[in-house]
């Protein structure tokens, strides 16, 4: 599976970010996640947003990175190689090292042991959202709402055939209790009326009713838009409003005009 992230170069000013900022002066977050795709957009995301991040794979690794620095927040996932996250946070709160410090604890898991006195969030979550929840629990702020980016999918590689002989296959994974994927919805709809209806065909998984369904694609966040044929496979990743980044998703499809 193919995956290429990066700011969109038309809102480089996503989340508050700017090229400019102080990064002394930005809160540090310790995020800690097993996978390495989740781990390295939750870093991305966070670093756009304006925050100092260090990331590490396991609850080992993050609890040495805890000896070594302080940090304003730590996001952990909760199964971890070896020692889960609630490992790492009872360890560290023995040696001291996390006192005041707020957490949140990202899990599939319905319910956490041990876990009472952090915020738990569970996937699949909004990215907005936990971009939002980090910056009040770093900040005090209450959330605020921002016109976030859409974050840019892989271009496939090819020889630059324009010709489309098979459909292209569109997954829209959303929650509907989130408002950001009900516009996601409204706007690839709206984006795929200038297409040919033999040429995209789209499929919308609700993950609040059926988390299963995104296992294949590996889905953690709401709303994934994924582009599963022709390959290799391109991920838009959070709230899809971009119509110029849909369209670049389905360049080699004949439109209704053409």
């Amino acid at each position: 599976m193919e995956q290429t992230f990066g700011p969109h170069s038309g809102n480089p000013g996503a989340w508050g970010y700017s090229p400019s900022s102080d990064r002394l002066a930005q809160p540090a977050i310790l995020v800690v996640e097993d996978d390495r795709d989740i781990r390295e957009m939750l870093a991305m995301l966070l670093d756009m947003a304006g925050f100092s991040v260090e990331a590490c794979e396991s609850a080992e690794g993050a609890l040495n990175a805890l000896r070594e620095a302080e940090f304003d927040l730590i996001l952990t996932d909760y199964a971890l190689p070896r020692h889960s996250g609630m490992w790492l946070l009872e360890h560290a709160e023995a040696e001291g090292l996390i006192n005041g410090t707020p957490v949140l604890i990202v899990t599939a898991h319905p319910h956490v042991d041990g876990a009472s006195g952090y915020e738990v969030i569970h996937k699949p979550f909004d990215l907005d959202e936990l971009i939002e929840r980090v910056r009040y629990r770093v900040e005090g702020e209450g959330p605020r709402r921002r016109r976030a980016a859409s974050m840019p999918a892989a271009r496939p590689d090819g020889d630059g055939a324009t010709d489309c002989p098979d459909p292209v296959e569109l997954i829209l994974y959303v929650s509907s209790q989130s408002a950001r994927s009900y516009a996601a919805v409204r706007n690839i709809r709206k984006v795929l009326k200038r297409f040919k209806a033999s040429r995209v065909r789209l499929t919308v998984c609700d993950l609040a009713r059926d988390p299963a369904r995104g296992v294949e694609d590996a889905v953690a966040f709401t709303p994934t838009l994924v582009r599963k044929t022709p390959g290799p496979r391109t991920f838009i990743l959070g709230h899809v409003t971009n119509p110029d980044l849909l369209m670049e998703l389905l360049a080699d499809c004949e439109t209704e005009e053409s």
